[in-house]
């Protein structure tokens, strides 16, 4: 997601590959040091990328991210604009994360030096702002980086105790010059191990083939249309999505941290127009897998660019709501009531079902579940003895059977409720929570 950086015209510095680590930094040396990681409170949907300035103080900007079903705001601009946006997001029961210039120009000029003042500085701006739950500090960087990155984390958890500090890394497509490290790995516990944050945060987009996407799908058709004109279509899906999942969780669980992926939504360069259901199936993996934040790239369209000629984000450049404003807003509907709940439940196995990808495994007996029977699945087993079931399929629906020892139950408006023989059927890339 480099390109993320034309945003945020200092981060392009922070990335540079030629730089020298001149930085002293005490390293997390092991899950011993996992108390000194401050983790999140509760389940969020939040974006990258969305409104600045003049537009983030808007009443009517703020009122519509809360419509949408997101609850956490990334919040960048000018200090006064964003402390002018935050009692208004208090008033519709949203929070923010920090995106300071301040601290990505410490990323960017690499200064222990400046570490503590600079960050003592922009908390004592936001003290009085309860709805300021963290910071965010800068998107995917080298591993040169690291020691200053911890540098900063370290002072944050100083002066700012219990708030979350994000840094978002790169994906496992990413080649090595861009992480600095020999392999992905590497770079995943390379950081976990240096930097004292609690979150693991991470983007991957799956879905390509936006030449071979026809317009059609912008028109206003209904979601089962839809999907009947994607089968017809000729997409491609980027390999490695599973794998990199994979990578993310098994480090977060060593290391005691909370993952979090952020999703493709907008529409740019050889990334697609996506479908609801291409959606839902991004969100429904992040759950399946034990994510403890979603978050959508992007909320507000970029401006023109000639490259990645960006289009179909929630909203255009205006603040209008587009098509995937509606398509997040029923997404974030069908699945907010679950991640609250397995927020709090630590995710002990997953596995898949039918078609196994590179770098899963194949569904074994778990947990009084004898078999599952389907095509195409991912199924995942909580510490309190539930269930996440999910259709791998984004063009059609896939039916399950679940072999139990005791009777299934379905969560339905916040409680379990038995379910009916063990047959299910679920539609495209969606998901089910079974006790």
């Amino acid at each position: 997601m480099n390109f993320k950086k034309i945003f945020y015209s200092l981060l392009v510095a922070a990335v540079a590959l030629s730089c020298a680590v001149s930085c002293c930094h005490t390293p997390c040396k092991s899950k011993a040091d996992a108390a000194d990681r401050c983790k999140m409170k509760q389940f969020d949907i939040t974006y990258f990328y969305g409104p600045r300035d003049a537009d983030l103080t808007k009443r009517e900007t703020i009122a519509n991210i809360a419509a949408s079903g997101i609850t956490l705001m990334q919040l960048c601009g000018s200090p006064e604009s964003v402390k002018q946006a935050l009692p208004i997001m208090a008033e519709y029961g949203l929070s923010g994360n920090v995106f300071d210039d301040r601290i990505m120009n410490l990323v960017s000029k690499n200064d222990p030096a400046a570490v503590d003042a600079v960050v003592k500085q922009v908390v004592e701006e936001y003290k009085d702002f309860e709805n300021v739950i963290g910071w965010e500090v800068t998107d995917e960087p080298n591993a040169d980086r690291f020691p200053i990155l911890a540098e900063i984390t370290k002072a944050f958890n100083k002066y700012a105790p219990g708030k979350d500090v994000i840094i978002n890394l790169f994906p496992n497509y990413a080649v090595p010059a861009q992480l600095g490290t020999e392999d992905y790995m590497t770079y995943l516990e390379k950081f976990a191990s240096t930097v004292p944050t609690g979150v693991l945060s991470y983007d991957h987009y799956h879905f390509l083939g936006r030449g071979d996407r026809n317009r059609v799908l912008d028109l206003n058709v209904d979601e089962r249309e839809k999907l009947i004109r994607l089968a017809a279509e000729n997409t491609v899906d980027r390999g490695g999505f599973f794998e990199n999942i994979e990578d993310i969780r098994k480090v977060a669980l060593e290391y005691d941290m909370d993952p979090m992926l952020i999703v493709l939504l907008v529409e740019h360069g050889d990334y697609r127009n996506l479908t609801r259901a291409e959606i839902l199936w991004e969100v429904n993996m992040c759950l399946v897998y034990g994510m403890k934040r979603l978050s959508y790239f992007t909320y507000w369209c970029p401006g023109p660019d000639k490259h990645w000629k960006w289009d179909n984000a929630m909203c255009d450049t205006q603040g209008n709501k587009m098509p995937h404003w509606y398509d997040v807003q029923a997404v974030n509907a069908e699945v907010a009531e679950v991640g609250k709940y397995l927020f709090k439940r630590k995710c002990q196995y997953v596995a898949h079902i039918g078609n196994v990808e590179k770098g899963a495994a194949e569904f074994a007996p778990y947990a009084g579940i004898s078999a599952v029977e389907g095509k195409d699945g991912v199924i995942s087993f909580f510490d309190d003895g539930s269930i996440y079931l999910v259709n791998k399929d984004f063009k059609k629906e896939g039916t399950f059977t679940v072999k139990s020892r005791k009777p299934l139950k379905q969560y339905t408006n916040g409680k379990f409720k038995r379910l009916n023989g063990e047959t299910i059927t679920l539609g495209p890339g969606q998901g089910i929570l079974l006790k």
